[in-house]
Parts: structure tokens; C-alpha cells; sequence
């Protein structure tokens, strides 16, 4: 249950398998608008073709206060996640916009009509959550742009707003407990459309029942990002759910953990970084694990 990118994705990985793939979804349409930045090792584990990646990136720039930088090397590319789930939703069999509820591990209940089958929960977030609010802007490219940007700010305790390059359009956007508005980096290029949402900064919750859950359902959320693809890639392409689901909600515990000290001590944590000014870290793994960014540097 689910059409959102969790729910396709299963369905694209096991369509071609004996049992029948059956997706519910309540939104209309399909094809979330999103950032979608994500580390190379997640877009290989989502298996989907080279298509959907509209730019590689080898190197983020930080800027603090808009006063220093710090670099980071690592791979990261930019996921159409809104081309991908519109292609996704053609390929599989999608029932939408319907209002469905599961019922056990083998029931979901849609318009008075059950159907029956193993049921995968691939809807949103329905717990406790830190919501902080996200606003992006899509301008005309910059084509003298050729790494990301990110800008920390210590008015913006938990936030932080960014700038990515693509070949036909620019991504300007911001996230903040307060107003995102407030921190949006100037670009001098024509504004094409703007989008924005919440996302939630949350503790994985530990399955209660026997109902395999993939996406934000499952709380695998990378906290200070906001980054679930991979979360979704890490589950989709383990051979064991339950251990893979355990590490990775460790992981997300921790990140959750870190990115409240952080925000109570947002101005400490920033003259501290000044130790880091114009230099380079090498980021691979640390690009998804983030807590190793923090204790192995």
C-alpha cells in the first residue's frame, strides 16, 4: 500500500516474479518534486537506469555564514525522482486516487472491497516527528556551475539551504524550522516555479507486526537532510530485511541524536567547524552514514 517512490520501486523490483504486484495510492498523480540528491552506492542499489540521473556531482561546497567554506569530495548525482515515479506508475498496475486501509498482514480494504495477498506498507510517516519546513525554487541554469552549494547559517539553528546546478534549471531551496523563505540563496536567474512541503525529522519505529514496512512508514529518514531514497535502496536491495532494518535504525537513532545536540548548540557547533575553513574531506560512505562524518574527521 502505497504509490509513492517506496511502493513503486518494490513493485519494479519483484513485477517480475509469480505473484501479482497490486499498488493503492491516494494521490491522484504520480511523480513527487524533490531535491534528490543522492550518494552513487544508493543509485546502485536502486537498480533503475542511467536515465532518471540528470547531473553527477564530485563536490559540495559548504559555506558557513557566508563568510568561509569547507569542501567535500565525494559522488553524489541528481535523481529525477518526479520523471522516475511518472515511469514507475506506467509500468506497474496502480490503483488511484483510492483511500486504502490494512486491515492484517494478508487484508487491505479499499472502497468496501478487500483484497486479499501479502500486504507491503508502503505508506508515509504516522508517528511523532520533528516537522521542519522545506521550500525550493526551480530558476534557469547556471551553466558556469559545476558543484554544489550548500550555506549554513547561525540564524537558521537546524537548517540550511542549497544551490544545485542541472543542465536545464537550477534547484534553490532551503529548510528551517522557522521560515525557509527567510534563507533562500539569491540567484539572478528568471524563476521557473517553486514547491515546498515538511519533512519529518524522526526515531525509526520498530515493526509491530508481521507487515513488511519500505519508505517513510518505517521512519529510515536521514535526519538532517531529510534524505528517505535511501533508506528505500538500503531495504529493497538487502536479502535480510530485518537485519538490514535493525543497522539501519541504529544508524537514524544516532543522526536523530546528533542532530538535536547540534541544534541546541547551533552557534557552538559552527565557530567550531571554522577549524575545517577551505578544507577538503573525503566523504563516501559518510555521505548516507552521517554519523561517521562526524566522529571520523
Amino acid at each position: 500500500m502505497g504509490g509513492g517512490l517506496a511502493g513503486l520501486l518494490f513493485g519494479y523490483k519483484n513485477k517480475d516474479k509469480e505473484e501479482k504486484i497490486l499498488i493503492f495510492d491516494r494521490k491522484r498523480f504520480p511523480g513527487k518534486k524533490c531535491t534528490g540528491i543522492i550518494s552513487y552506492s544508493t543509485f546502485q542499489k536502486l537498480e533503475i537506469p542511467r536515465e532518471f540521473v540528470d547531473r553527477d556531482f564530485k563536490e559540495i561546497e559548504i559555506v558557513i555564514n557566508n563568510k568561509y567554506s569547507i569542501f567535500i569530495k565525494t559522488h553524489v548525482l541528481r535523481l529525477n525522482r518526479e520523471k522516475l515515479e511518472k515511469w514507475l506508475d506506467q509500468e506497474l498496475k496502480v490503483i488511484r486516487p483510492v483511500n486504502a486501509e490494512i486491515r492484517n498482514e494478508k487484508e487491505v480494504v479499499v472502497n468496501s472491497n478487500v483484497y486479499h495477498g501479502k500486504v507491503i506498507d508502503c505508506s508515509g510517516w504516522k508517528g511523532k516527528a520533528k516537522w521542519i519546513k522545506a521550500i525550493e525554487e526551480v530558476r534557469e541554469p547556471l551553466p558556469e556551475m559545476d558543484k554544489i552549494r550548500v550555506f549554513i547559517d547561525s540564524k537558521n539553528p537546524g537548517g540550511f539551504s542549497w544551490i544545485v546546478p542541472l543542465p536545464d534549471k537550477t534547484l534553490v531551496g532551503s529548510l528551517s524550522y522557522s521560515n525557509p523563505k527567510l534563507f533562500l540563496p539569491a540567484v539572478d536567474k528568471r524563476l521557473i516555479e517553486i514547491h515546498g512541503g515538511s519533512i519529518p525529522r524522526v526515531k525509526p519505529i520498530k515493526p509491530q507486526s508481521s507487515i513488511i514496512a519500505f519508505g517513510d512508514r518505517t521512519g529510515l529518514i536521514k535526519t538532517f537532510t531529510g534524505g528517505g531514497i535511501f533508506g528505500i535502496a538500503e531495504l529493497i536491495s538487502s536479502n535480510n530485511y530485518a537485519k538490514t532494518f535493525s543497522e539501519l535504525s541504529k544508524e537514524i537513532r544516532k543522526q536523530y541524536y546528533l542532530t538535536t545536540l547540534v541544534e541546541k548548540s547551533w552557534r557552538i557547533w559552527l565557530s567550531l567547524a571554522r577549524i575545517y575553513k577551505d578544507k577538503t574531506i573525503r566523504a563516501e560512505k559518510e555521505f548516507d552514514f552521517h554519523s561517521m562524518l562526524l566522529f571520523s574527521h
